[in-house]
């Protein structure tokens, strides 16, 4: 009942049609690169550019409203358990998010989503720690399939981390900031 209250609201009362068409579970992955500003509370900041990926699924209780979680990051140092296992950085989320689509086509859509961060590092004598952060996007489906799309994405995540233990004896507050260009594949 409350997945056909909600089409009905989403879909300006095309109810019947909307309720059945584009419903159930979607899967996505993507990748791409950002431009990640990192802020330290004592040593300063650093801005890089770094390769991002994320894979999400959900639930759409509508064909235009996408619910679901995502798990994604950066990677700034690759870790190397074998040769080297105190190599290793990055920052890893975990969103809820909210995907809407807008439109009669519904092609254009915005993305919304809040949840835990983690900065994590490997390095002797320094830790990562843990913090909540977010992410407002947009895109747009570029080519649709049977039930394959994809889309260029652009976004805006932050976050922030209280007592990160970099460099080995100072421990700081760190925050980032990124503008990420993604290729996006979805299925539902």
């Amino acid at each position: 009942m409350l997945r056909l209250l909600l089409a009905c609201v989403l879909a300006g009362g095309a109810c019947a049609a909307a309720a059945d068409e584009g419903t159930g579970f979607w899967l996505g992955g993507d990748i791409g690169i950002s431009s990640l500003h990192r802020s330290f509370s004592v040593t300063g900041s650093t801005r890089d550019t770094q390769f991002a990926m994320a894979l999400r699924g959900g639930y759409a209780w509508h064909p235009r409203l996408l619910l679901g979680v995502e798990l994604g990051g950066w990677t700034l140092e690759a870790s190397d358990y074998n040769d080297d296992p105190s190599r290793g950085v990055g920052i890893r989320t975990l969103y809820a998010i909210a995907q809407h689509h807008f439109g009669p086509e519904a092609r254009m859509f915005a993305k919304a989503g809040f949840g835990s961060v983690k900065y994590w590092n490997n390095r002797p004598d320094e830790d990562g720690a843990s913090g909540s952060g977010g992410v407002l996007g947009a895109g747009y489906e570029v080519w649709r399939s049977g039930n394959w799309s994809v889309s260029p994405v652009i976004d805006y995540s932050w976050g922030d981390f209280d007592g990160v233990s970099s460099p080995p004896g100072v421990t700081q507050d760190l925050r980032y900031r990124a503008w990420t260009l993604r290729a996006t594949v979805t299925w539902r």
